[in-house]
């Protein structure tokens, strides 16, 4: 589609001693996978029969030597002063060769950089390895497991679970872009109100563009979901298993429907959680998520005024409450407070509200800082769009990662920078264009805020200007990765949450659909973004009986 989600862009609040740990312990072996001659750690691994017909052949035929990794990020994470969970002493990090090109292997090759976590149960009751991605795009597997190991304990139990950092991604050959400087970024304005800052904005993507094809431009062209898909085959030839075994979240589901596309034949349990639409381009999709995002603020501000008027920072009335949110809106445009956490202003306010969105979890911080605001003290609001955001730091586009407290990709880094504290930005834009040919022009942009408004009188004028994300972007993109018929497929399960604001509930019914192979809607009736891991046990529940015995529920079932 047209514009990805991930569980980012709503990013996930980083670490940057585990970070930092991460990359020390991933990049020294990036030497160690010799595409024929590494030997894995224990008992070596018997791998599947695959392509192995020249030129594919040396990448499917690999062996992967796991080396211990975790220590270093724990120790990290006790520096700094937390307490590291136990399971990063069982974290182990490779690395996987795959061709830049599929099609023209002589053009070289890129590194994707893995993570697992063996199996902790008995040896003979072990299914195989279950591949994880966290959304984006944009997200790193290897970090998202380091944070989030715990949340997959139960089937960690039979299964390795393992994550990669996606080609572009984190430690994966990663997309780099310069950032641009103040004096380019002033007087930008995220929620255009007019065709002047529209124009502003399209300037500002094409600068973008150019400043990706200034440090990205041999990677640009091989970056999409269809490459990616690829890649997951040979990291599931090299994982020594003749089917995969997927649980996507957010992007990650669009990854998955790409892989059940192409390589029905080599799907096993696929499980795709707050499912992407893949029958709606990249308007389309902006505009559901401006009534998604809405209709989630609208269902937080009826929590709060429930809770009565003493705490309550809106009142107790629901149409008070979202008059007052629409009155900050409007009085923050062209406005720059400054607070002790950084400046709060339009594109701050609209993140902070974003990104409360994604979880309830987070929606007494959204009450907090509110409260806070009313007394005069802007800062929360500011830590709770992610550090100190600005109208001269755009983000890409709308969410999609899978973590509670996540934050907005452009909430406070801009579309990346070189030695930046991740390339998550870069990553998505990169990803997002090559995988439309949508092009807009400020024009678009202005013709479709009416209809964006009406949408969504706090989140429209932004979901609009998101249209720009790809004007003047240098790789022409196509649709290829919409297309994800897999009529010969395994049934999948599809998790869809009926407020989930990053990725709306329809796309689970559409995506099924789409793939014409009978898979599964499981319906979530909550708020946040996906169901699993938001400790629902309905939604775990079938999940964990799908992944450990294959059975799918029935059609219709709903969890609440």
């Amino acid at each position: 589609m047209g514009a990805n989600h991930d569980i980012s862009p709503a990013r996930r609040r980083r670490s940057a001693s585990r970070r930092a740990a991460l990359a020390v312990a991933v990049l020294p072996f990036a030497g160690a996978l010799a595409l024929t001659a590494a030997h894995p750690a224990g008992a070596p691994v018997q791998r599947p029969a695959d392509d192995d017909t020249a030129p594919l052949a040396p990448y499917y035929n690999q062996s992967v030597s796991w080396n211990d990794c975790g220590h270093a990020v724990a120790e990290a994470e006790k520096k700094a002063g937390r307490k590291a969970p136990a399971y990063l002493e069982r974290l182990q990090c490779s690395r996987v060769q795959v061709p830049r090109d599929y099609a023209a292997t002589d053009r070289g090759d890129l590194h994707l950089a893995v993570a697992r976590l063996p199996a902790t149960g008995p040896e003979d009751e072990r299914i195989g390895s279950l591949v994880l991605n966290f959304g984006g795009p944009g997200e790193s597997g290897v970090e998202g497991l380091a944070g989030l190991g715990a949340k997959f304990a139960k089937l960690n139990e039979r299964y390795d679970v393992v994550a990669h950092d996606p080609r572009g991604v984190g430690e994966s050959s990663p997309v780099r872009c310069a950032r641009p400087t103040a004096r380019q970024t002033k007087s930008l304005d995220r929620s255009p109100d007019d065709r002047t800052e529209a124009d502003r904005l399209a300037a500002y993507h094409r600068l973008q563009g150019r400043l990706c094809e200034e440090d990205s431009a041999q990677l640009l062209p091989w970056v999409g979901t269809v490459d990616s898909a690829r890649d997951l085959d040979v990291l599931r030839a090299t994982l020594g298993e003749d089917k995969l075994t997927y649980m996507g979240f957010s992007y990650g589901t669009k990854l998955g429907a790409d892989y059940l596309h192409h390589y029905p034949d080599k799907a096993g349990r696929i499980v795709l959680d707050g499912v992407e639409d893949p029958l709606k381009d990249s308007r389309q999709t902006y505009l559901a998520n401006a009534h998604a995002f809405q209709r989630a603020l609208d269902d937080f501000t009826d929590d709060c005024t429930k809770r009565g008027a003493s705490k309550c920072p809106l009142g107790g009335n629901p149409s008070a409450a979202r008059k007052e949110i629409r009155q900050l809106f409007g009085l923050l445009d062209g406005r720059e407070i400054e607070t002790a956490a950084g400046v709060l202003d339009q594109t701050t306010f609209v993140d902070a509200l974003t990104n409360a969105m994604y979880t309830t979890e987070l929606w007494p911080d959204l009450r907090r800082a509110l409260t806070a605001l009313g007394n005069g003290n802007g800062a929360p609001l500011v830590r709770l769009a992610g550090g100190g955001g600005g109208a001269g730091a755009p983000g890409s586009a709308v969410p999609g990662a899978v973590v509670p407290g996540a934050v907005v990709p452009g909430s406070g880094s801009g579309i990346s920078q070189r030695g930046g504290e991740d390339n998550a930005d870069a990553a998505f834009t990169a990803v997002t264009c090559r995988d439309t040919s949508d092009r807009y022009t400020a024009a678009d942009v202005e013709e479709a805020r009416p209809e964006f408004t009406k949408a969504s009188p706090v989140f429209g004028t932004f979901m609009a200007g998101q249209l720009l994300t790809c004007t003047g972007w240098p790789v022409p993109g196509d649709n290829d990765s919409r297309r994800v018929r897999a009529t010969d497929a395994p049934a999948a399960l599809l998790v869809a949450t009926t407020g989930d604001p990053a990725t709306p509930y329809k796309g689970g019914a559409d995506m099924a659909k789409a793939l014409g192979n009978d898979s599964v809607v499981l319906t979530y009736q909550g708020d946040g973004h996906t169901g699993y891991i938001t400790g629902n046990d309905c939604v775990d529940g079938n999940v964990d009986r799908f992944l450990f015995e294959g059975n799918l529920p029935r059609e219709g079932t709903r969890c609440g």
